[in-house]
Formats: structure tokens, C-alpha cells, sequence
């Protein structure tokens, strides 16, 4: 196979090679774009470039042979995954919303070998897809998918600048009889045997606001606004004040995890209810996503 040659355009203006190359070349391990930048092999200009280098439009990469050729052809049945063609709620040329199902990682990882935005490029045949936020595997919901490096970086420090509005919903052992505020710190460094996070004075903010939505049989159905986006900040934070949320292998409570085995339904309680952000235009958008079978059968069975 020959030397490929990409010109950047305007999306790609600004950024660094090895994040071009990570982006465009997504199934080859990032060790092995090291190595070919670092050995000389990959070019701007025909110039030699570090990782760090920032391309300007215009600008011709140079991608050897040795690169396309190793990058894998991902073995996904499209069909099996088609249904999440359906799950997609707002498309448009920058940015898509997508209603995640319950019990799918967001990236591939050891145990299981395709992540769900390598299932959606594929299903939706569109490689310029990325994450713009993350959820754990068993939360549901609002997820924001870019298709450009623009609305990327434009998410991304809405995000940094806690301008992103989040809204879960969550079913949770035990009542709550009005809002509260929670304020934590967070350490997501100190992780035991179960990777789980701990809440102690050594880490960052955590702030979470609840609400009381409904009533259920010794649980209840709550929302939960987080103004900051530590990892497993809901869980930790609903375990550490005995509400543990609903099949939460992690942070959930035995006993009320042992009674929903009787159910059947397996899918931990949690769902990315509503998002708000601004888009390119600087509008302000909301997204509500439905709750699937599994989390309403949940709610029916807790009910009775």
C-alpha cells in the first residue's frame, strides 16, 4: 500500500498531530503512532514533527504504508446492533444525542473488546464520532456524541467551565422527604479491591443536589442534579448517605439488591434523565431521554 496524504481542513486547525492521528486512525494502539512520529515516518510538510506539534490548515500529512496497514478492521455484526439506530434522539451536522442503553461500556476496554461509540461509527457509518462525555456501563440515558473537532473542544470547555446541565434519575433504597444538598470531596486515586472511589478530605469538590420525585415500596425514585462530574459521584455519594441506588454492585446495599434479584432485572437504577448545553451558535439546548423497559419494570415492581 502507498503513502497516504491528508491536508487539514478548518476542524482540524489547532490541533496536535498525535491527537489527529489517534482520532483518524482509532483501532491502531496509541504506542505504535508514538513510535511512527518518533522514528520520522509520519511528516507535515515534509518535515520531520514531535507529538506535541500543532497542525494549521492547510497543512499535508504524510502517513506511511506501515500505519494504514496495520490499522484492524473491527468485527461487529451491524445487525446485531442495529436497534440503536432507533435510540438516537436529536442528529444534526455538528453533534448527535443518544439514549444509552443500560449495560454498555462507552469504550472498549479488557473485558469486553468493542467500546459503544466503536459499535455506533460502525452501525451509523460515521468515523468522525466521539465521546463528549462519559457514563458508567449500567447508567442509561443522555449521551452527547460530536461529529466534528469543533463542537469537541466547544462541549469540552463548557464542561470545564460547569456550564454543562446534567439531570439523573435514580431509584434508590429508602425516602428522601425534601431537597437536599450534598458537598463532598471526592478521591478518585484511592480505589480498593472493587476500583471503587472513596469520599475523604484529600479529594475534589463533589457538590450534588437531590429532589424527591416519587414514593415507592421502602425506596423511592429521586432526581439528582450534579454540579461537578466526579467519577461515580452519585453512587458514592447516595451509599455514603444509606440511599443506595438500586443494583449497584459497587456502592449498593445487599439486602435491597438481594430483593430485586427476585425481579429478574439485572440493570443498575440510574438514568441520564436531561442534558442542557449550548450549541455552535450559542443556543441553549435540552435533551430528555425516556427511560427503557427494564428501568420502568423496576419502578412497577418497587411500586407494588
Amino acid at each position: 500500500m502507498s503513502v497516504k496524504n491528508i491536508t487539514v481542513d478548518h476542524d482540524n486547525e489547532g490541533r496536535r498531530i498525535d491527537n489527529f492521528l489517534f482520532s483518524n486512525f482509532k483501532n491502531i494502539p496509541k504506542s505504535k503512532i508514538y513510535k511512527v512520529i518518533r522514528k520520522g515516518e509520519v511528516r507535515v510538510n515534509s518535515k520531520r514533527v514531535k507529538p506535541d506539534t500543532k497542525l494549521s490548515k492547510n497543512d499535508l500529512i504524510r502517513i506511511p504504508p506501515n500505519l494504514i496497514n496495520q490499522e484492524k478492521t473491527l468485527d461487529i455484526n451491524i445487525s446485531k446492533y442495529a436497534f440503536l439506530k432507533d435510540r438516537v434522539i436529536y442528529d444534526d451536522e455538528d453533534f448527535l444525542i443518544f439514549n444509552k442503553p443500560s449495560n454498555y461500556a462507552v469504550h472498549s476496554g479488557t473485558k469486553n473488546d468493542h467500546g459503544l461509540i466503536d459499535i455506533l461509527r460502525e452501525v451509523l457509518k460515521d468515523n468522525s464520532l466521539n465521546l463528549c462525555h462519559r457514563l458508567d456501563k449500567g447508567t442509561s440515558g443522555c449521551l452527547v456524541i460530536a461529529k466534528n473537532q469543533k463542537f469537541l473542544g466547544f462541549f469540552n470547555n463548557q464542561l470545564k467551565q460547569r456550564k454543562v446541565k446534567k439531570i439523573y434519575h435514580a431509584i434508590v433504597k429508602d425516602f428522601i422527604s425534601e431537597e437536599m444538598v450534598i458537598e463532598d470531596s471526592i478521591d478518585t486515586n484511592t480505589k480498593g479491591s472493587f476500583n471503587k472511589v472513596s469520599i475523604n478530605k484529600n479529594g475534589k469538590e463533589a457538590k450534588s443536589i437531590l429532589k424527591p420525585l416519587k414514593k415507592l415500596d421502602c425506596s423511592s425514585l429521586i432526581e439528582i442534579e450534579i454540579l461537578t462530574g466526579r467519577t461515580h459521584q452519585i453512587r458514592a455519594q447516595c451509599e455514603k448517605i444509606n440511599k443506595n441506588i438500586a443494583n449497584d454492585k459497587k456502592y449498593g446495599c445487599k439486602d435491597f439488591n438481594t430483593r430485586l434479584k427476585h425481579s429478574g432485572i439485572k440493570r443498575l437504577g440510574l438514568h441520564s434523565s436531561e442534558i442542557s448545553f449550548l450549541d455552535l451558535e450559542n443556543k441553549i439546548n435540552t435533551f430528555v431521554a425516556d427511560y427503557d423497559d427494564q428501568f420502568e419494570k423496576m419502578l412497577s415492581y418497587l411500586n407494588t
